[in-house]
Order: C-alpha cells, then sequence, then structure tokens
C-alpha cells in the first residue's frame, strides 16, 4: 500500500470534544493505518509536554505541537519555537495597564505562572496547575511558550493583540499561543522527504483552517466549524460517529 502521512487534529477529531478520550472506532482506525505502513501524527496547538501526554496515551511518536512552533519525531523534540518575547511583555504591560489578570508559561512544562491570585478565579479547572508568585518579574523573561488571560467575549474588541494570535479555551480564558500548525506540518513532510500528495490532514475547528489549502487532502469532521467544511475536500462523520473510521475506510487507507 502507498504510504501516507496522516496529521490529526486531537480535541474534536481524534476526540470527543476536550475529553482527549478516543472513541474505540477512532482508536482501531489509528492502529490499523499503523499496520497498513502509514505514518501517523497530532497537529495541535497543545504545548509539547502536554501534547506529549496526549501522544503517549494513544502510541503517537510524532507531533507538531505548540500550534506549529514545535516538531516532536520518534519521541523526541526536533524543534521548538517560543513566542516574541518582546511583543507579549508589550501586551502584557497593557493587560496590566487594563487591571486584567494574566498567567505565562515561561518553559516546556505544564505550569502557569502568574504574580496576580486573581487569575485564579477564571483558570480553568482542567488545563495547567497555576503557581501564584508575587515577585514575579514578567519583564525579565527570556522564553515564553503562552500568555493566558481573563477576556469575555463581549470584551475581546477591547484588547489590543499588537498582531499576537489569540484562542478562546472558554468563556472566561483567551490564550496568546500560535496558530500556524500547517508550519509545522510542512516543517515536518520536509524532513521526512513526504511529498504534498501523500499528506492528509483532518480537524474540526477554526484552528484547523490552517491546515486546509495547503495542497493536502484534507478532511473535516462532521462536527467542523462551517468555516473547515468549506475548505475541505472531504467531510466525513461526527469524531462520535465513527468519522475517522469511515472516512478512511472510504479512501481504501485502511
Amino acid at each position: 500500500m502507498h504510504k501516507k502521512y496522516f496529521f490529526f487534529d486531537v480535541d474534536g477529531t481524534l476526540a470527543s470534544g476536550l475529553t482527549t478520550i478516543m472513541p474505540e472506532s477512532a482508536k482501531r482506525c489509528v492502529a490499523r493505518l499503523r499496520e497498513n505502513g502509514h505514518f501517523t501524527a497530532l497537529a495541535t496547538g497543545r504545548l509539547q509536554a502536554s501534547a506529549a501526554v496526549v501522544a503517549e496515551r494513544y502510541g503517537f511518536t510524532h507531533f507538531v505541537a505548540d500550534g506549529g512552533y514545535s516538531l516532536t519525531l520518534d519521541g523526541k523534540v526536533i524543534e521548538m519555537e517560543g513566542l516574541p518575547v518582546a511583543d507579549c511583555i508589550s501586551f502584557i504591560d497593557r493587560l496590566e495597564a487594563a487591571g486584567i489578570p494574566w498567567a505565562v508559561t515561561t518553559g516546556n512544562e505544564r505550569l502557569c505562572i502568574t504574580p496576580d491570585a486573581r487569575y485564579l478565579d477564571v483558570a480553568p479547572d482542567n488545563y495547567f496547575p497555576v503557581r501564584v508568585d508575587p515577585s514575579f518579574d514578567y519583564h525579565r523573561m527570556d522564553r515564553l511558550y503562552k500568555v493566558n488571560f481573563a477576556c469575555a467575549p463581549e470584551d475581546e474588541n477591547k484588547i489590543d493583540f499588537g498582531g499576537l494570535p489569540a484562542v478562546r479555551y472558554n468563556h472566561d480564558v483567551l490564550f496568546i499561543e500560535p496558530t500556524e500548525k500547517q508550519r509545522g506540518i510542512r516543517r515536518m513532510l520536509d524532513i521526512l522527504g513526504a511529498a504534498d500528495e501523500d499528506a492528509v490532514v483532518f480537524g474540526d475547528g477554526t484552528n484547523d483552517v490552517c491546515m486546509f489549502g495547503q495542497g493536502w487532502f484534507s478532511v473535516a469532521m462532521g462536527n467542523a466549524c462551517d468555516a473547515l467544511k468549506a475548505r475541505a475536500d472531504y467531510i466525513t462523520d461526527a469524531v462520535d460517529q465513527d468519522g475517522l473510521w469511515n472516512a478512511c475506510k472510504h479512501f481504501g487507507w485502511i
């Protein structure tokens, strides 16, 4: 069978919602793809250390994480780039001036740091642990991977993002994090010497739009947003309705 290179978003594509729990049909699909000699990888906005937890759970040794800014191949981090520190410091200056609580992730570990205990009021329960350090001086940061801050949807237009990419996590919190999954996938394909026509991307959300229309075959889940479906080469069933299995069976990949 001709080898294909599959890249899967996690939440809403491989797994149901934000649960990171894969339906049994999705597990069987990925296992069969590997048995047939295909390359399988994750493509996620998660921090590399966070993506590694999901990857290990489901046997993925290759993944694009950090929204395209890090590559892990055969279980080893081969590239990892952070956010532009100076731009983020300026952004936090503006948050401070507006009295908006925030937290940052400054290393490749599942941890947020904030000098402001008010951030605990909005910190997602199912995300990274938060350490409150009143002495933390964000002006001295030399690397940075995420900025999380309190912001309801109706207040987004009041924020000067300064060109930084923002992703909504829930009603109360926005993240500043890379949104260029296509960049990481392109880089990994180049390293592997794989042709564009052999790459297949699966997604469901607005942060997956960047992966579609890149010359790779694109599959939108049945539960995908309309913007993604409009760009897809193929629309399968929802993740909980055997979407992965049905698409891969349809095209003879499994």
